[in-house]
């Protein structure tokens, strides 16, 4: 199956129903952003701390998987010289018109973090909201990563923790049951029925990774953690059982 394709049009979808991570920012953040205060998530709710951010102004900045009329509008208003890449034609419309909306500049670009369509060393830093969940090669991505990064920028990254993927999402909203054995995968983990189901639903298409194929993988590239905080997902039942439903990274690119 076409993984990236599913995901496309699942995100599409995502966008009509008005998903959180789908709704552009309003005012307030870009004018806290031209005043130096820009509020950035990777993670549904906790901010990335301003030390982060603050090396990005005035420098290019990737925004990978990152359409919504989110991030890419508040780095432009902050002074970044943003690119912002996702695979969804309706997020990035998204960030169109969020751009236009507040008369903010910044390069929009279709396409994929598992191949993407810039030269090496093309930026000086990378945000990756939450999004390495609907993607199943991570070192792929990892590598498309170093490769387009210059010496010393950072790769700000959010993701969730492997752990939620052991629940009965079926159930969830009533109880929480463990169902899957990780690593967990749409594609080996649900049976052919499910699979066809969540498909024609256009739902998106998820794995769960491993903490040593999100933390090893990216220091054999060549990264060295620099920073990281975790996020609860918002949901009580959930979050009364761990805290850490999502993991940020800040890393460096030192080799």
């Amino acid at each position: 199956m076409d993984i990236t394709k599913a995901n496309s049009e699942a995100w599409d979808k995502e966008v009509d129903d008005k998903n959180w991570w789908t709704r552009i920012i309003d005012e307030e953040k870009i004018i806290n952003a031209k005043n130096g205060k820009p509020e950035i998530w990777v993670t549904p709710s906790v901010n990335v701390p301003l030390s982060w951010i603050f090396p990005l102004k005035g420098k290019r900045v990737l925004n990978a998987c990152g359409g919504g009329g989110q991030q890419t509008p508040i780095l432009s208003a902050f002074g970044s010289l943003v690119t912002v890449i996702d695979i969804s034609n309706k997020q990035l419309e998204q960030d169109r018109i969020a751009l236009e909306k507040y008369n903010l500049k910044g390069e929009i670009v279709k396409g994929s973090v598992l191949s993407l369509p810039f030269e090496d060393q093309s930026f000086d830093h990378i945000v990756n909201p939450c999004s390495l969940n609907f993607i199943d090669d991570l070192d792929k991505v990892y590598s498309e990563f170093y490769r387009v990064l210059k010496k010393g920028g950072s790769l700000i990254f959010g993701i969730s923790n492997p752990i939620l993927y052991i629940f009965d999402d079926k159930k969830i909203e009533k109880k929480l049951k463990v169902k899957y054995t990780l690593p967990f995968s749409d594609t080996s983990s649900l049976s052919k029925k499910e699979l066809e189901r969540r498909l024609r639903k256009q739902d998106t298409v998820e794995f769960s990774h491993t903490l040593s194929s999100i933390i090893s993988n990216l220091l054999d590239y060549g990264f060295v953690i620099d920073g990281f905080f975790s996020d609860s997902s918002g949901f009580e039942p959930l979050d009364s059982f761990v805290s850490d439903s999502y993991l940020a990274f800040k890393a460096i690119k030192v080799k």
